[in-house]
């Protein structure tokens, strides 16, 4: 863990080697010639404009984490950083820069791993365990975000939107008997593991080429099919529908999915899907704005929020959030 994180720094405080993410860099000059390079810090708390002058930091990278050294100080009435030393550094951990699960990840791998136990189907339950014992595979599956932006974007978020499939979808299961429990809980724990293999996460969360090229749902279905081919229970019926919910649980070709879904089970795992995100979404952009009663969405969601709930204010709060929402829609 850091000594400090950007919202913790105050005017006075003494960085020495703390590490910071450089998000922006600029370089000005003044009326007599005076270089001042400007750079924006950040963490997973938030940024910070760090200021050296008689340098133009032409060695300084974007999205290069630096340890920082330097004084907090009050510039034009901001809390800026005065820089004395910037050193790249590859010695971070991943989670001070990306927001992580408020859930115990190792917990849900516990739950998911019990659940797959009462799969009655011996073929379909060593596949699922194939992946769930593999400690390789768990590694990455426990840091995994299931998403860069909208939904699940931290670290620990893929185990948590697979574990909420997986309690939504049987919810569903359990008041339609026709629905085969054993390919539910395979297609959830299974339907988004290829995300493990499309995002990176160091210091933000982004694509990888292999990600970018072939798309988790492609990448997800291969890895199921690939360790199938080692599973001498499963039969190819069973395999041809798990492989379907995986390729269909986007639900519509206009959000990627490469096919619809055609059977109840596809069908359930594609709505639990879809409502995972969508509350996750809908919780990060109210939780972000406490005191406000209604919330802007994202920009592709369209929309404003409403809370129920919000922060008490004070008089003067509540005018300056309604001024702020005003000029926003103007």
């Amino acid at each position: 863990m850091k000594k400090y994180y950007i919202s913790q720094l105050k005017e006075g405080i003494i960085l020495e080697k703390v590490p910071f993410v450089v998000l922006k860099k600029s370089v000005g000059s003044t009326k007599n010639g005076r270089t001042n390079l400007t750079l924006t810090l950040g963490d997973r708390t938030g940024s910070m404009i760090a200021r050296r002058w008689d340098d133009e930091g032409k060695d300084i990278g974007v999205g290069i984490v630096y340890e920082v050294s330097g004084r907090v100080m009050l510039y034009n009435n901001n809390t800026e950083i005065a820089l004395e030393d910037l050193r790249p550094t590859n010695q971070f951990d991943p989670k001070d820069f990306i927001p992580q699960s408020q859930r115990n990840s190792l917990a849900l791998l516990e739950e998911l791993k019990a659940l797959t136990d009462t799969i009655v189907d011996q073929g379909i339950k060593d596949l699922v365990k194939s992946f769930l014992e593999d400690n390789k595979f768990i590694k990455s599956f426990l840091l995994a975000p299931a998403g860069k932006v909208i939904h699940h974007a931290y670290i620990g978020g893929l185990i948590e939107h697979t574990w909420e499939v997986c309690r939504i979808a049987l919810t569903a299961s359990e008041m339609y008997s026709e629905m085969n429990r054993d390919l539910i809980i395979a297609g959830s724990i299974l339907h988004d593991i290829g995300k493990v293999d499309e995002l990176t996460y160091t210091t933000q969360i982004e694509y990888s080429t292999k990600g970018r090229l072939l798309g988790h749902i492609f990448i997800g279905a291969m890895a199921v099919k690939e360790r199938a081919r080692n599973i001498s229970g499963i039969s190819p019926s069973c395999l041809q529908q798990l492989l379907h919910i995986i390729l269909s649980h986007h639900g519509d070709y206009s959000t990627g999915s490469p096919i619809l879904p055609m059977t109840l089970e596809a069908e359930t795992v594609h709505r639990a899907d879809y409502l995972s995100a969508q509350v996750n979404r809908f919780y990060n952009i109210l939780k972000d704005k406490p005191e406000e009663r209604w919330v802007k969405g994202d920009s592709l969601l369209g929309r404003q929020l409403y809370k129920s709930k919000i922060k008490n204010l004070t008089v003067e709060e509540i005018v300056m959030s309604e001024i702020e929402r005003l000029e926003e829609e103007d």
